[in-house]
């Protein structure tokens, strides 16, 4: 009886992370955050409510709960180490001999089962325990359904802190980082700079050869800035045709000769779109603390007016003050 309680409970959950994940997926990309949030919030209310149903499960081995216990420890984890690491320990009542996740075990002795709808997701055990045998079917769903929780979640972290046209960070995130670096900066006395960049003349781009070759410019000056700059760095889409660059540990000498870098090579750059070839530049705009002020919003606006020196003196090169 409670055993199939169980089941009961586990094939709703399982049959609506099935629903969430299969449903068609999204149209538009502007509409994929609004679908992965309603996931993710549907998944944790079906988490919640698996809670309830414990005082319905009175079987044991070993004085914990065959599958709830289990459930309850694994099911806020969004870690995939974490998850198997505490998931292991969580059935080593059922005399696992071994098991391991991804990398099938050698020998004809033991079981394996995927995970999700991934199939390079696996699970091989190696146990004696027919309990274990009975359940760990049920254990295979219910980390597949972990696994699959863990993909929304992260989908929707990407989502929340990437433009999706150019994939590099939205003005958002870039904010929250710009004064998370400045407050360490200020913190350990150390230099930060900060680039304001604009592709010059794209009005023009788009008029000339339509918005679709526009968008291939926007993605791949974004990629040449990021692949350009030191992993410390921080690059992100400020809106438009407009792009940030934090440069950590930086003053405002280094930012002049890190900007002046990227606007050569985009200058030097041949940008295949469909059937066109475009050549772009930009103007970049430089702005240093402690050099230029102690106020992280007056940064941006230093950068800001820097840019518009930039482009007053003719396009395609460095403004500072």
């Amino acid at each position: 009886m409670y055993c199939g309680i169980i089941i009961v409970i586990f094939a709703a959950l399982f049959l609506g992370i099935q629903v969430i994940v299969f449903r068609r997926f999204i149209a538009q990309r502007l509409k994929e955050k609004e679908y992965l949030q309603q996931s993710y919030k549907q998944l944790l209310e079906e988490e919640e409510s698996l809670k309830h149903e414990k005082g319905k499960v009175e079987e044991r081995i070993g004085g914990q709960f065959l599958f709830y216990d289990v459930t309850r420890k694994i099911a806020p984890l969004l870690d995939r180490k974490d998850l198997f690491s505490v998931f292991s320990e969580g059935i080593k009542d059922f005399d696992i001999d071994e098991i391991s996740f991804h990398t099938p075990l050698s020998g004809s002795d033991h079981l394996e089962f995927q995970l999700g709808s991934d199939p390079s997701n696996i699970m091989s055990v190696k146990t004696r325990s027919k309990k274990g045998i009975e359940y760990l079917p049920l254990f295979a769903k219910l980390l597949g359904l972990c696994l699959e929780r863990i993909n929304l979640y992260e989908k929707l972290q990407q989502l929340s802190i990437y433009d999706t046209l150019t994939e590099v960070h939205n003005r958002r995130y870039f904010l929250q980082r710009l004064f998370e670096e400045f407050e360490r900066a200020k913190k350990s006395n150390l230099n930060l700079s900060f680039l304001m960049a604009d592709i010059d003349h794209f009005k023009k781009i788009n008029d000339t050869y339509g918005h679709l070759v526009g968008d291939v410019v926007l993605r791949e000056i974004a990629q040449s800035m990021k692949g350009n700059i030191r992993e410390i760095d921080f690059v992100a889409r400020y809106g438009g045709e407009e792009f940030s660059i934090i440069l950590p540990d930086t003053d405002r000498a280094g930012a002049i000769l890190v900007a002046e870098r990227i606007s050569t090579l985009i200058s030097q750059k041949k940008i295949k779109a469909f059937d066109e070839t475009v050549s772009v530049t930009v103007s970049v705009g430089v702005a240093a603390y402690p050099e230029n002020t102690v106020h992280p919003d007056v940064l941006i606006e230093i950068a800001d007016k820097a840019l518009y020196k930039a482009k007053t003196s003719g396009r395609s090169r460095v403004g500072w003050f």
